[in-house]
């Protein structure tokens, strides 16, 4: 029998596994919103870039960006007016001591996960809609800014691999809307997948296993991804014929999702029956495979909220009965 880590590291090289891994309970995170200087304080406010981020109830209990400031109002000035967090300012050994605290090498693989990747902070410098349209009115200065994210990005990874030391990286990029990208595929290879390959690449260069997280239906990109670097794709989300995509790509890149979030399994009122029928209706059909699929699923709920926390354990318990059949 295979330990997590084992079990999750066959299902990153996308060989057979003993059991299907879940997100959050198979491996360890470490990172994400505790990224004070790219998220802003735990309770809201600033972060590094000079984005203001307002505490939710919603989306997981994550914060959302505050409309009224806006940091770059043109893109052609990015130079002078985008300012990076201090990445030397950071207390990196009170950080590291604090987020390895409870880390088990030995047992599970160690991911660290950094929110508001190349696209993602594009569009909380420019604001969403003045993003897009940068791509086509000011091609030059947005290729600019998206590596020069990508470059920030790299320095903050070479810090992280210095102090946290961790076995995979995943950055968080959401390109696509529940029916399709945000742009087209083209503009995507043009601006973004140019940067993530940057990215990737240094993770590689130091040793650490690159993913990524695209939420809703980015299919269209799929081989764009494997090309990038990426050798798993979280939080997979079924507006996408996984099925296909396990067929046709699993021995190059693994699946991490399935869950219906955006339907009724994902409602924060969900039944404990709805639940448990949508988590088997992912082993069932993405599980068959017996490699290259891993199962996440949440509810759009606070996550601070006991109730809605308490779901990824009943994931792990579904899972477990599951097993045991």
């Amino acid at each position: 029998m295979m330990t997590p880590r084992e079990n999750y590291e066959a299902y990153q090289n996308h060989e057979a596994v003993d059991w299907i891994p879940t997100f959050a309970i198979d491996f360890t995170i470490f990172g994400s919103q505790r990224e004070w200087w790219e998220n802003g304080p735990l309770t809201g406010g600033f972060d590094g870039f000079g984005n203001n981020w307002i505490p939710t109830d919603s989306a997981a209990g994550q914060p959302a960006l505050d409309p009224t400031i806006i940091p770059l109002d043109d893109v052609c000035d990015w130079e002078d007016k985008v300012k990076f967090p201090d990445l030397d300012a950071i207390d990196w050994q009170k950080f590291a001591e604090d987020e390895l605290a409870l880390a088990d090498r030995e047992n599970k693989v160690i991911e660290y996960h950094t929110w508001n990747s190349v696209f993602l902070r594009l569009g909380h410098l420019l604001g969403f809609e003045e993003a897009l349209c940068a791509f086509y009115d000011e091609p030059e200065a947005t290729k600019a800014l998206c590596m020069a994210i990508a470059d920030y990005k790299v320095a903050l990874l070479e810090r992280v691999a210095k102090w946290i030391q961790p076995d995979a990286y995943v950055h968080y990029d959401d390109v696509a809307t529940e029916r399709s990208l945000f742009m087209a595929p083209e503009v995507y290879r043009e601006f973004i997948k140019p940067a993530h390959k940057r990215m990737n690449d240094a993770a590689i260069g130091l040793g650490i296993k690159p993913e990524i997280h695209v939420c809703g239906c980015c299919e269209a990109i799929i081989p764009d991804i494997i090309e990038e670097g990426s050798i798993v794709w979280q939080s997979a989300q079924p507006s996408n014929d996984i099925n296909r995509i396990i067929e046709q790509y699993g021995d190059k890149l693994s699946v991490l999702g399935g869950y219906d979030t955006q339907g009724r399994p994902g409602h924060d009122d969900a039944t404990d029956e709805e639940i448990a029928i949508e988590v088997h209706r992912c082993l069932d059909e993405y599980g068959k495979y017996g490699h290259s699929y891993g199962f996440m699923g949440f509810r759009l709920g606070n996550m601070r909220d006991p109730r809605i926390l308490g779901g990824a354990y009943q994931y792990a318990q579904e899972l477990a009965a599951k097993r045991a059949q």
